[in-house]
């Protein structure tokens, strides 16, 4: 394998979804691509900035974990990313580098046939060793499940690596408002209360089993009711300076195509849910409502679900 000639590229995620707190997540069309390259540096392009010393660098040190999994000395390597996801926006950035990072330790094993046959199966090392190595490193699987599996997925299910994957139907579009501001994980999950009420659990619980079985069966009523939510969404609003009013849109105020929407992640992101590809008028519509509530400073993708995961490419 010529490793400079292979590219992995991780689908961005959406976490929560609407009922599903710290459980639910969903890939989606939006990417970041990383490779191996013959110097010591990163080489960056994309939107926002990170860090780009070896040493502080979450791909590069997510990369050589996989390394000291497999008692391999960390080569003297670049690492090159083209990043189109937005940073601390609610889109899986952080999860993202985690597993490109890691990705890309495959890629270098597997060149130098440091792998077993059962692992040289990029699948199988995705779900024996990326999966497990990304939650430990993230400390959450919601956001790295999808982008390494793709598709809708339950993470947790045993509390630990077991997940159920749904494909998500391909008529459902999401379009993600996203504003230029970031808001931090450790400050979203700081406002949440210790103690919920029953009614406030029980009301989740209904959400979170119709939001499953609606994109199981591709059921746009169940997938609105499993949006509302009662476990985050309210207590974090105060912390998207408007943007938040994007979740009660009313079919009335879009259109019949329109399903609902959700905080992506922990935001400021918003999602909204359509029943098929979104025309120009709906997204104006949108626009409009944005205007109408002094909303500025923000940019717009219209994104499908990625049923397939990280993968790799060759240029």
């Amino acid at each position: 394998m010529d490793i400079s000639r292979c590219k992995v590229m991780v689908p961005g995620s959406s976490a929560n979804v609407g009922s599903g707190f710290d459980v639910f997540g969903l890939a989606v069309s939006i990417y970041s691509y990383f490779s191996l390259q013959n110097n010591n540096e990163i080489t960056y392009i994309g939107r926002d900035d990170i860090d780009k010393d070896l040493a502080k660098n979450t791909v590069f040190t997510s990369f050589s974990r996989v390394l000291k999994e497999f008692k391999q000395d960390v080569p003297k390597v670049g690492i090159w990313i083209k990043n189109h996801i937005p940073i601390k926006r609610g889109l899986g950035s952080s999860s993202v580098a985690i597993i490109g990072g890691l990705s890309l330790g495959y890629v270098y094993l597997l060149s130098r046939g440091l792998l077993t046959e059962e692992l040289s199966n990029f699948n199988t090392f995705k779900e024996r060793i990326i999966l497990p190595l990304g939650v430990e490193i993230e400390g959450h699987p919601d956001n790295i499940t999808p982008s390494v599996v793709g598709g809708f997925t339950v993470s947790g299910i045993d509390g630990s690596m077991k997940y159920y994957k749904v494909s998500v139907p391909e008529n459902l579009h999401f379009v993600f408002v996203i504003p230029e501001f970031d808001v931090s994980t450790q400050s979203a999950r700081s406002v949440l209360p210790e103690k919920y009420e029953r009614k406030d659990v029980i009301s989740n619980i209904r959400s979170a089993i119709s939001l499953i079985l609606g994109f199981i069966n591709n059921d746009p009523d169940l997938i609105s009711v499993g949006l509302n939510d009662r476990l985050h969404q309210p207590y974090r609003s105060n912390l998207y300076k408007g943007f938040e009013k994007l979740l009660k849109l009313s079919k009335n105020e879009v259109s019949e195509r329109f399903i609902g929407s959700f905080v992506s992640g922990s935001g400021p992101t918003i999602c909204c849910v359509f029943y098929s590809q979104p025309s120009f008028s709906e997204i104006e519509k949108l626009r409009d409502f944005l205007k109408l509530n002094n909303l500025t400073s923000y940019d717009i993708q219209i994104l499908s679900v990625d049923n397939y995961g990280t993968r790799l490419i060759e240029t």
